[in-house]
């Protein structure tokens, strides 16, 4: 009787064995695939504590005059909070290589400052962390649309935009005026207009157009409503028969001390030599189209960097609407939030300079499959075209060819 009762118990106790062993086995998350799938999309920055010898690496790809600006900036951030911040500028032609090498043996900074079109290759090689890893108060509601472009790729977006430089057109009204033009030319036909008169008031020079670089060729098109890729034979044509007016090579600036009344540059180079009777342009539509002709700038971070929530902290004061006011004041390079552009608030330059198009449009992908694949074909076709050195059918052939041909 009692060896029966040790059985009955032996029973007991191993079928409550079997029950709880079920029980954990449906409690578990299986095989932890969620976590391992977001860690190799997400490289996990180490949670090591900061100490005062570990400052928030900040490694730059800016003029000597820009990081200059920049280490004021960082100077008053760094008394406000108390934070240590350790910047270095890479200024060479080629940043981009150093700091691809330095990131791939993960010796990269914690944040970088760079042109937004190095923001996709990097990412793509994993060496960034995207935005929503280490923020949460993205205020990408407010960023000008064809920017935030610029810097999303794979569905997440992997750098802040903080300025951009695009080239425009300087207008100097008095030099106009003197053709007998009151207005600025919009459509082409108001631009064969400009070039009639030109000829008839025997002027030597209309405008300059002295870059070489491609972004003053796409904005010459762009102005003339065209497509760069695309190039309506109005263009083409107006082009042809202004090359005799225009001032290509910057040695000849200024021969006759005369004003030109148009000059193609950058906008911070624009408002530098800006009078008041200068009004400046921009190809709007076109650079909605292709936002890599802004010539924009982002803040990233890395996906090695230790400190990412205090990097997060310094980027957001960076990228902030004052700073950036304060920004485009010292540089002249212009803000990347729309808010900015509200004439209650902020007045680029103090020149009749508004946005428009830009403000509007949600972007597209148009730019990443065309012009950005074949830049290189581009800025060779156009810089040769424009200086005469080819003919109009040698661009078309060249820019219409397979994206990356040569």
């Amino acid at each position: 009787m009692r060896r029966k009762n040790y059985w009955l118990l032996f029973a007991i106790l191993l079928l409550s064995l079997t029950a709880l062993s079920q029980g954990q086995d449906l409690s578990q998350t299986p095989s932890g695939h969620e976590e391992e799938d977001d860690a190799s999309l997400f490289p996990q920055p180490s949670t090591q504590e900061r100490t005062s010898q570990s400052p928030i690496r900040v490694t730059v790809h800016l003029s000597d005059e820009d990081f200059k600006q920049l280490e004021e900036l960082n100077h008053t951030y760094v008394t406000d909070t108390g934070a240590t911040v350790e910047l270095n500028n890479i200024p060479d032609a080629d940043a981009y290589l150093q700091l691809t090498s330095a990131l791939a043996v993960g010796e990269g900074p914690d944040v970088m400052f760079i042109n937004s079109s190095w923001v996709r290759p990097m990412a793509s090689r994993g060496y960034l962390l995207p935005v929503e890893f280490y923020t949460s108060n993205r205020a990408d509601s407010d960023t000008i649309n064809p920017l935030l472009q610029e810097v999303e790729w794979n569905g997440y977006q992997w750098g802040t935009p903080a300025d951009m430089d695009p080239y425009v057109l300087a207008w100097n009204m008095k030099a106009l005026n003197s053709l007998g033009v009151t207005d600025i030319p919009g459509g082409i036909s108001s631009w064969k207009e400009l070039l009639s008169k030109a000829k008839n008031r025997g002027h030597q020079q209309l405008l300059e157009i002295s870059s070489g670089d491609g972004y003053d060729a796409a904005a010459l098109l762009g102005a003339l409503g065209t497509d760069p890729l695309s190039p309506s034979q109005a263009s083409l044509e107006w082009i042809d028969k202004a090359r005799a007016f225009m001032q290509i090579d910057q040695a000849e600036q200024g021969a006759d001390g005369a004003q030109l009344p148009l000059t193609i540059s950058a906008v911070s180079e624009a408002a530098e030599s800006q009078t008041a009777n200068t009004e400046l342009r921009m190809p709007e539509q076109l650079y909605a189209i292709y936002p890599s002709l802004l010539r924009s700038r982002s803040y990233a971070v890395s996906a090695g960097s230790m400190h990412a929530k205090e990097a997060a902290e310094w980027i957001a004061y960076m990228s902030s609407a004052v700073v950036q006011q304060q920004w485009y004041q010292a540089t002249g390079k212009l803000p990347a939030l729309k808010s900015l552009y509200d004439d209650t608030v902020f007045n680029p330059a103090g020149l009749p300079f508004h946005l428009n198009s830009l403000l509007q449009t949600a972007g597209t992908d148009k730019d990443t499959g065309r012009l950005q694949a074949k830049w290189d074909v581009f800025v060779k076709a156009s810089g040769d075209y424009i200086t005469g050195k080819s003919a109009a059918a040698d661009y078309v052939e060249a820019v219409r060819g397979e994206a990356g041909g040569s």
